[in-house]
């Protein structure tokens, strides 16, 4: 079995209240989004326990705004069904829009000499995105190969397990949102990806994967 011991999957937001249409909207692009994230968590959990296995990581918001359904006070700030942590999954909260504002994520991510990251979740046009471009801007992943040369970490966005919302009253639908903050990340922040792909650099199938 192939060594994913420097790889990790990172899941941004995908909390009950993430999907409230009375606050985000109640246009959501990518329909595949939950059957795809409940895919891509069995893979990545599919891996034995000493079996240098990729680390599973939850990074959750906790809003300022009173009245956001992610604000700390709130019960729909739990994470959606679809996604709920194992014990031995670290979990960070943040309460800015990218995830590596406070250290603990980056932190974590050295500390275990993580050279790949996945990226899936919420929103490609607000705390996914923004990320994202902290990450590479952080050289996140980066590490020296044993001559001392500098590599460049793996970061990559799994298109078909990532949403994003209509802006502007339905001027841009979310299909349009999503594809443009995708190919704005595309090359400069990350490599695009989509699942059945990640399944394949795993070793995994997807009738293997599903829950």
């Amino acid at each position: 079995m192939a060594d994913h011991s420097h790889t990790a999957f990172i899941l941004v937001d995908n909390q009950v209240g993430a999907f409230d249409p009375n606050f985000w909207g109640s246009q959501r692009s990518n329909p595949a989004y939950f059957d795809n994230v409940r895919t891509l968590l069995s893979a990545f959990r599919s891996f034995p326990p000493g079996s240098k296995a990729p680390l599973v990581i939850h990074v959750y918001h906790r809003s300022t705004n009173a009245l956001s359904p992610l604000h700390s006070t709130s019960p729909a700030k739990a994470f959606h069904p679809s996604s709920t942590p194992l014990d031995s999954e670290p979990v960070i909260g943040k309460s800015t829009n990218s995830a590596f504002i406070d250290p603990e994520l980056l932190d974590l991510l050295k500390s275990t000499k993580i050279r790949k990251i996945y990226f899936a979740g919420l929103s490609l046009n607000w705390c996914l995105g923004n990320t994202i471009r902290h990450a590479g801007d952080l050289g996140v992943g980066d590490w020296e190969n044993e001559k001392g040369e500098k590599i460049k970490g793996d970061i990559v966005v799994i298109d078909d397990a990532v949403a994003a919302w209509a802006k502007s009253d339905g001027k841009y639908d979310a299909e349009t949102v999503h594809g443009v903050h995708v190919e704005s990340l595309r090359g400069e922040f990350a490599r695009i990806a989509r699942t059945e792909e990640v399944l394949r650099e795993l070793g995994t199938k997807a009738t293997e994967a599903k829950l």
